[in-house]
C-alpha cells in the first residue's frame, strides 16, 4: 500500500466521499425533491432562459438547471432523469475541490493543496448538499472559480482576470446576485486597500474580469428582456423590496449574526483551522495577499449574505472555499496538541456514529433492540428481515475503515494527518449510512410508494385531477406515475386530494374513495384518491 503515491490514495478518498448517494434513489424530501420538481416544471414549460417560476423569487438558479437538463439529455439512455440531474451536484462539487486545490497551490505552495481540499470535504454542512439535487452547489463552484482567478492574476493577470470574470458571472447566474455584485465592487476597490495590487497589470486584469462578467451577464439579461418583457423588472422589484434588510418589512425577524452562528457547525472544522491561519498569517503584514485574498472573499460574501432577510443555512455554502483555503494554509503550523485533539475527536465521533448505524441496522433487519425497532416503525421503516447485500457492503466498508486506520498508524506524522482522518471519517459514516439504509430511506423520503399505490388504482386513467397539491407533489407524482395531472376543474374521472391531517373531509357526491395513504411514517400529509361514479 505504501508503494502507491499518497496523492493517488487521496484522490481515491475524494471519489469515495463524492460518489456514494449521487445515483440509485428517487428524489428525497427537501431540496432534492424541490429542485428536481423545478427542473420538471422547466421541461414542461420549455422555458429555460428564465423559468417563469423563478420570476417571483429572489434567487435565479438557472445555471444549475441548465447543467442538470444537459446531463439529463446526455445520459438519458443510461440513467433515469433524477439520477442524471443529481450528477450535476457531483460535477460542481468535484470542480470546486479541484479549483480549491489549484488556488491553494498558487497561494501557499504544494504543501497546502491537500489540506485545503480535505478541509472543504470535511465541512459538515457540505456533505448532504453535495449528494442531492441542490442548486447552491453551482454557487460553490462559481466562487471557487472566482478565487482561483484572483490567485492566477498574481502571475498571469489577463488569464486570471478571465477566470475571475467567469466566476462572477457564474455566481450571478447561480442565484448569488448580491454576492456577485459585492465581490465585483470589492475587486474594483482592491487597489485602494492592497498596495501590492496597484500594478498596471493587476489593475488591468481586474478590469478585464469585471468587463467579462458584465458582458456575459448582459447577454443573458438582454436575451431575457427581449423574450420576456417585464419579467426582469418584476424579479428585481421582488428581490430588492422583499428580501433586502433595508427595504423589507421583515426587519423585525432579521438576525445579522445568523450566518456566523450557522458557520459554527456548517463549516466545522474548517473555520477553526482558518482562524488559526489568520492568526499566523498576520506576521506577513495586514496587506498580505496570501491573507487577504481568501479572507476578503469571505468577508465580502458574508456581508452580502447578511443583507438578506430570508436567510437559509445552505446559503453559507459560498463561504466554504475561502475558509478551506485558509485552513490549508494554517494546518502546517497547527500546534501538536491541537492537532492531536482534532484527530482523537474525529476517531471518537465517527466511531460513535458507526456504532449507532450498526445498532439501527440490527433493529431494522433483526428486530433487536426492540425499542429501536419500534422507533423505526413509527418513522415508517418497519423490520423486513435480513438483507444480505446491505450487511455485506456495510461490513466491507467497516473493515476498510479499520484497515485504513491500521495503515495510517504506521505512517509518519504529517501536518495533514488530523484533517485527513476527519475527511476519511466523514466518508466512512456517509458510505456506511447509505450501504445500510439507502433503500429504506428511499422508501421513506420519496414519493415512489405513494405513486405506485396511485398507479395500481388509476394506472389506466387518461388524466387525474389534483386538489391542494403543491408544485413539488404534483410534479413528482406525475413523474413517478406517468399520469397527466390537471387542475381540479378539469373533466377527469379521477381526483387526488391532499390534506394535512387524516380526518376525512365531507362526502363527495358522485365520487368513490378508491385509496388513501401517505409516505411511510409521514404524519403531516395525507392523500385520498377518488374515482368519478357518474
Amino acid at each position: 500500500m505504501s508503494r502507491i503515491p499518497a496523492h493517488y490514495w487521496l484522490v481515491g478518498l475524494c471519489l469515495a466521499w463524492l460518489l456514494p448517494g449521487l445515483v440509485g434513489h428517487a428524489p428525497w424530501k427537501g431540496p432534492d425533491a424541490e429542485t428536481f420538481a423545478r427542473l420538471l416544471a422547466a421541461r414542461e414549460q420549455g422555458d429555460w432562459l428564465f423559468p417563469s417560476g423563478a420570476a417571483g423569487a429572489h434567487h435565479m438558479p438557472q445555471l444549475y438547471l441548465w447543467l442538470a437538463q444537459g446531463l439529463g439529455v446526455l445520459l438519458s439512455p443510461l440513467l433515469p432523469l433524477h439520477d442524471a440531474a443529481r450528477l450535476a451536484s457531483g460535477i460542481l462539487v468535484g470542480a470546486s475541490l479541484w479549483l480549491v486545490a489549484l488556488t491553494a497551490r498558487t497561494l501557499y505552495g504544494a504543501n497546502a493543496v491537500w489540506p485545503a481540499v480535505l478541509a472543504l470535504m470535511g465541512c459538515m454542512g457540505l456533505l448532504v448538499p453535495a449528494h442531492e439535487t441542490n442548486p447552491y452547489t453551482a454557487q460553490l463552484a462559481a466562487i471557487a472559480l472566482f478565487a482561483y482567478g484572483l490567485a492566477r492574476m498574481l502571475t498571469q493577470p489577463l488569464r486570471g482576470g478571465g477566470l475571475a470574470g467567469l466566476g462572477l458571472a457564474g455566481l450571478f447566474l447561480a442565484g448569488a446576485w448580491l454576492s456577485a455584485l459585492a465581490l465585483a465592487l470589492a475587486l474594483l476597490l482592491l487597489p485602494a486597500f492592497l498596495p501590492s495590487w496597484r500594478t498596471s497589470a493587476r489593475v488591468g486584469g481586474s478590469w478585464f474580469a469585471l468587463t467579462g462578467a458584465l458582458a456575459l451577464c448582459g447577454v443573458w439579461l438582454m436575451s431575457v428582456e427581449a423574450q420576456y418583457p417585464g419579467r426582469l423588472a418584476e424579479w428585481a422589484r421582488h428581490a430588492i423590496l422583499n428580501h433586502l434588510v433595508f427595504t423589507s418589512d421583515k426587519q423585525g425577524k432579521y438576525d445579522p449574526l445568523y450566518f456566523l452562528n450557522a458557520l459554527s457547525w456548517f463549516a466545522w472544522p474548517a473555520w477553526l483551522l482558518a482562524g488559526w491561519a489568520v492568526y499566523r498569517l498576520r506576521r506577513e503584514g495586514w496587506d498580505s495577499i496570501r491573507l487577504w485574498l481568501p479572507l476578503g472573499i469571505f468577508a465580502v460574501a458574508l456581508v452580502a449574505l447578511s443583507l438578506h432577510t430570508d436567510a437559509e443555512q445552505i446559503q453559507t455554502i459560498i463561504l466554504l472555499p475561502a475558509l478551506a483555503l485558509l485552513a490549508g494554509a494554517g494546518l502546517g503550523e497547527l500546534k501538536r496538541g491541537a492537532a492531536n485533539a482534532l484527530l482523537w475527536f474525529s476517531l471518537m465521533l465517527f466511531s460513535f456514529f458507526a456504532l449507532v448505524f450498526w445498532a439501527y441496522w440490527a433493529a431494522f433487519d433483526l428486530g433487536w433492540p426492540a425499542q429501536m425497532a419500534r422507533r423505526l416503525a413509527r418513522l415508517g421503516m418497519e423490520t423486513q428481515g435480513l438483507r444480505p447485500w446491505a450487511l455485506a457492503l456495510g461490513l466491507l466498508i467497516t473493515f476498510a475503515w479499520i484497515a485504513w486506520l491500521a495503515w495510517l498508524k504506521r505512517q509518519p506524522r504529517t501536518p495533514q494527518r488530523p484533517i485527513m482522518v476527519w475527511a476519511a471519517g466523514t466518508t466512512f459514516v456517509w458510505s456506511l449510512l447509505l450501504a445500510l439504509f439507502q433503500s429504506p430511506l428511499d422508501n421513506r423520503l420519496s414519493y415512489v410508494a405513494v405513486a405506485r399505490s396511485i398507479q395500481d388504482k388509476a394506472g389506466s386513467a387518461k388524466c387525474l385531477s389534483g386538489e391542494n397539491l403543491n408544485r413539488v407533489q404534483r410534479q413528482l407524482l406525475a413523474y413517478h406515475t406517468g399520469l397527466d395531472f390537471r387542475p381540479p376543474a378539469a373533466d377527469c374521472g379521477w381526483l387526488l386530494v391532499h390534506q394535512k391531517g387524516r380526518k376525512r373531509d365531507a362526502a363527495r357526491p358522485g365520487w368513490e374513495l378508491r385509496w388513501e395513504g401517505a409516505r411511510p411514517g409521514e404524519r403531516g400529509e395525507w392523500f385520498r384518491l377518488y374515482q368519478r361514479t357518474h
